[in-house]
């Protein structure tokens, strides 16, 4: 049955129930989409807020109206997100994460806004970020890439209205439940799809940048090459997977040998050469084969067991020769709840880095890049300047 969704306005004041039209889709993904769509008679005010009582887990959610089509004629479709969005409007001007635990993190970044700190569990490794002229949803995201982890709305329902909201750090979403998914030539309903991006068989692994000092060892204020894990992996500064070399390397130039096929990864706030290590071994596992997605209806899944989001399920792709067994995790769910039943369709694959992830690299390197274009040019003319005076 569809979940009864409780409206009220953008104030937090109850205005009732929205009966729905059919079915409700709610779609939600590690790290990214939470989303409900609808149709109703009545369409709600932009803002507006429904919330509900998730029947398989038990949580209470709140959507936020952010769209309505509203046709002249006929029934009205609503689209509403995750109410975190509502974080897009709190401001960060400047935030200097110095040294900094994920507690004391996410504090400061929800110290301006109406939601506090719920269950930070990745530990008391002191890391640094700054947060600048962004809101802060971006700034949440950010704490969670840098101190690791991911994020989980949750909500305290008392006296009929939502009493708090909590912004939660955990290591990771979902577990082990016991679930299996078999791939097969013959199963239908089911999409396998085998993602671009290289496969590496061995890497390189650089942290934070080392500052250069001075002749007394005073910091000069620039930064030199990058922290490698040589002197803890025998003064070797890339790790490898031999099984993986033998499936997914390539010949050398005589063809006797197979080598590594090599890639880097960069962890730009790490400061230890042997949590460097486990970095990027942990990278390299995920690296040296090819990402591989699954996409199928929860039925075809066996165990006796439901699949909740991030939740790890074994599965067997006896279409390969010889066949791949591997674990996947459910990385994105899209149930529709209907009349007397609901139907679940997953995906099984990787984490992809969220768009706002990829965006946010792509411009911290143009601001970079932009800035030391400025300082060059500013000294070039001040050469310029002086070229023709004489002393």
């Amino acid at each position: 049955m569809v979940p009864t969704l409780y409206l009220f306005d953008r104030w937090d004041e109850r205005v009732g129930v929205l009966p729905t039209l059919g079915s409700m889709t709610h779609t939600e993904e590690v790290g990214g989409e939470d989303t409900v769509e609808l149709d109703c008679l009545a369409a709600p005010e932009k803002g507006d807020r429904l919330v509900w009582h998730d029947p398989e887990d038990g949580r209470w959610r709140e959507h936020e109206v952010v769209r309505t089509d509203e046709p002249l004629e006929g029934a009205c479709h609503v689209y509403a997100e995750s109410s975190l969005c509502e974080l897009l409007r709190d401001y960060v001007v400047e935030e200097q994460l110095v040294g900094r635990t994920a507690v004391q993190a996410m504090a400061a970044v929800l110290a301006r806004t109406r939601w506090s700190s719920g269950d930070v569990a990745v530990g008391d490794a002191k890391r640094s970020a700054l947060l600048y002229h962004t809101n802060a949803l971006a700034a949440l995201r950010r704490v969670a890439s840098v101190w690791g982890g991911e994020l989980l709305c949750e909500l305290d329902v008392e006296g009929g209205r939502v009493a708090r909201r909590r912004a939660s750090l955990l290591p990771r979403v979902g577990g082990w439940h016991g679930a299996r998914f078999s791939y097969g030539r013959n199963l239908a309903g089911c999409t396998r799809t085998v993602l671009e991006g290289e496969v590496f068989t061995a890497l390189y692994g650089w942290g934070k940048g080392l500052p250069i000092e001075d002749a007394e060892g005073n910091p000069t204020g620039g930064y030199t090459r990058r922290l490698s894990f040589e002197s803890v992996n025998g003064s070797v500064k890339w790790v490898g997977d031999d099984a993986a070399r033998e499936r997914w390397g390539r010949w050398d130039a005589a063809r006797r040998e197979r080598v590594h096929s090599f890639g880097q990864v960069v962890f730009p706030e790490c400061e230890d050469p042997a949590e460097l290590l486990a970095l990027t071994r942990a990278a390299l596992a995920e690296s040296s084969r090819p990402r591989v997605s699954y996409e199928c209806d929860v039925a075809m899944v066996d165990g006796g067991v439901g699949v909740g989001l991030g939740d790890d399920v074994a599965v067997i792709d006896a279409s390969r020769s010889p066949e791949w067994r591997l674990t996947a995790r459910c990385v994105r769910r899209v149930r529709t709840f209907g009349d007397g039943a609901t139907r679940a369709h997953v995906t099984l694959g990787s984490v992809e880095r969220a768009t706002w992830e990829r965006s946010a690299e792509i411009l911290t390197r143009v601001v970079a890049v932009e800035e030391t274009a400025s300082k060059a040019s500013d000294t070039v003319a001040s050469l310029e300047d002086l070229s023709g005076k004489e002393f």
